[in-house]
């Protein structure tokens, strides 16, 4: 009687830690990707840079995140961008084993080449992400900053297949609606 106790504790436990294992995959990475940036306004040409991100997870429901993006983009105003720094915090909630919502705060570093002084900003965002099956995930933020031309919104529609479990081909498009600035972006990324 206690052995088959034992085996079902065991099973639950297994069960559990697979579980989060599989969830794990959604807020813990480093990835690389090719960005190529089209700004929506102006006499400018797009720019094509290199972005790389980074995730992880502490406890069960917080993530700390970093993101820079190597870029020589010519924004509005008069800034020319010359690598783009953002990290933050954020909390995220598992709805069930595949649907997860986040809520996050980020802090924009904006080196800028230009005469124009280097640009400070915070970013408040909203999202969920979705695993479709063990090789398709989406998610979706919507977020407000004040960068460059003040109030602001964000738009991040990221898709991800996953060809072995750790690692992951990842096509974003990062929409900033009055910076005019439209960033397309393919990459690679391991979980762990």
């Amino acid at each position: 009687m206690k052995s088959r106790h034992l085996l079902a504790l065991l099973s639950a436990l297994s069960c559990t830690l697979a579980e989060a294992s599989e969830t794990g995959r959604h807020f813990s990475y480093v990835e690389a990707a090719y960005a190529y940036q089209s700004t929506d306004w102006g006499p400018f040409e797009e720019e094509k840079n290199a972005t790389f991100l980074a995730s992880g997870e502490a406890f069960e429901y917080v993530h700390a995140h970093v993101r820079y993006n190597d870029g020589d983009t010519y924004m509005p105003r008069g800034v020319i961008q010359d690598g783009w720094w953002t990290y933050g915090i954020g909390a995220h909630y598992y709805l069930s084993p595949t649907t997860s919502v986040l809520i996050g705060a980020d802090r924009h570093e904006m080196e800028s080449q230009s005469n124009r002084r280097n640009q400070r900003g915070w970013e408040y965002k909203i999202g969920i992400r979705h695993d479709f099956n063990e090789k398709w995930r989406a998610t979706l933020e919507i977020g407000e900053h004040n960068l460059v031309v003040g109030d602001d919104s964000t738009f991040i529609v990221e898709a991800i297949y996953h060809p072995i479990k750790a690692l992951g081909l990842t096509f974003r498009v990062r929409d900033y609606d009055k910076l005019d600035l439209s960033s397309y972006e393919l990459g690679a990324r391991w979980s762990y």
